[in-house]
């Protein structure tokens, strides 16, 4: 009895091999076509997408575009003013809209020789005060025009103006913070000196200390 070729077991299974990977590549092709193409990016080559619904899971899936009007439209950012006077450079703007009474006080004091004195106005943050100050005769002081927050401790203060040996003096406030403000006088002479003080703006009392 004669023996069969040595490979001809191996042959059949090899065709068999191809033949399955070709009806797998052909069914892989179909599919894509008919279902992956239409449900993934739209493509509707064969119609086939369409007729079982597929196209409009894409749709579904699609991010709503924007209005060309909305994506074109800037978004407005505040700006601040830049006018200013020729030759000047812009200082910081400080406007409040004021809640007390106005009001206007004159003061006649007189410093003993080496004694200083208070006089103190209450104002809420935001408040505005104008002042003007002579002493009578020329004679100088010192002066020091400063505020301190409500319930401050010990030297919590702070002075806007501070000057030595003057004879008059003036200025306007707005206040920082709400409390008490007001002047502070030193007279070192070796005579008493009178002086006039003039107040106006929107503090609720003024007071000797």
């Amino acid at each position: 009895m004669s023996l069969p070729p040595s490979n001809a077991g191996v042959v059949a299974p090899k065709k068999e091999l191809l033949r399955g990977c070709l009806i797998a590549a052909a069914a892989a092709a179909v599919l894509l076509v008919v279902a992956v193409l239409p449900a993934e990016y739209g493509i509707d080559p064969t119609g086939a997408g369409k007729a079982l619904g597929l196209t409009k899971l894409h749709s579904a899936a699609a991010p709503a575009a924007l209005p060309a009007k909305a994506a074109a439209t800037p978004v407005p950012t505040a700006k601040g003013s830049t006018v200013s006077a020729p030759g000047e450079v812009r200082g910081i703007t400080i406007a409040s809209k004021q809640t007390v009474a106005y009001r206007a006080d004159t003061q006649e004091i007189t410093l003993a020789p080496g004694k200083g004195v208070e006089v103190k106005t209450h104002l809420a943050k935001g408040s505005a005060l104008m002042f003007s100050w002579k002493t009578t005769k020329g004679e100088v002081l010192n002066h020091d025009f400063h505020g301190e927050p409500v319930n401050a401790k010990g030297d919590e203060f702070e002075s806007f103006i501070l000057e030595d040996d003057v004879s008059h003096s003036s200025g306007v406030l707005i206040a920082p913070f709400t409390g008490v403000h007001g002047w502070y006088w030193k007279n070192l002479n070796d005579e008493p000196v009178t002086m006039v003080l003039q107040a106006s703006g929107y503090y609720s009392d003024i007071f000797k200390k």
